[in-house]
């Protein structure tokens, strides 16, 4: 990779990122109503998003088990995805003003239910575990979201209050 490559958000690559700014509780299991983290990318956009990067990091051991997964609203045909509360999203060069096709919300309505693309993991397992609290999963780019999809971060069993971001790179539409 040349040095060109290497850096976000230098001309050569539109690298977006964006996070909640405090603990947002998460969706259980598979729902068309989200909360925690969605990435959307609307339709007609001509971008495809490349995921580069998902971060938890819990701010409240959950009382149970508290497991992620990488949820996805598949049907690019269906109708737009509600931004309830939309989170800013920014280029990875920060300080630049670029602006990106990606929407980021920590809630919002899908207009289907979800369905499960990857197993994250988990953190402490109920209030007083010892694992550690932030996660950090690279995706580079294994998973693409294609115009009028989105992707959601979810709990398996119990809503788990967290910190989630993500990052993303924007390329032309993909077929």
């Amino acid at each position: 990779m040349s040095k060109k490559e290497t850096y976000a958000g230098d001309g050569a690559r539109q690298i977006f990122l964006a996070s909640t700014q405090a603990g947002v509780a998460t969706s259980v299991a598979l729902s068309a109503t989200q909360t925690g983290f969605t990435l959307t990318n609307p339709a007609g956009s001509g971008k495809t998003l490349v995921l580069l990067n998902v971060s938890i990091a819990q701010s409240v051991a959950p009382a149970a088990s508290g497991a992620f997964t990488l949820t996805a609203n598949v049907n690019p045909v269906a109708t737009a995805v509600v931004q309830t509360t939309p989170l800013t999203v920014r280029p990875a060069n920060l300080g630049k003003t670029a602006t990106g096709a990606g929407l980021a919300a920590s809630a919002v309505t899908l207009p289907a239910t979800s369905v499960v693309v990857k197993p994250l993991g988990g953190g402490p397992n109920a209030t007083g575990g010892v694992m550690s609290s932030v996660m950090d999963f690279a995706i580079d780019g294994s998973i693409l979201v294609a115009p009028g999809s989105a992707v959601s971060v979810n709990s398996v069993t119990t809503a788990v209050t967290a910190v989630i971001g993500m990052i993303w790179e924007e390329v032309a539409e993909i077929s």
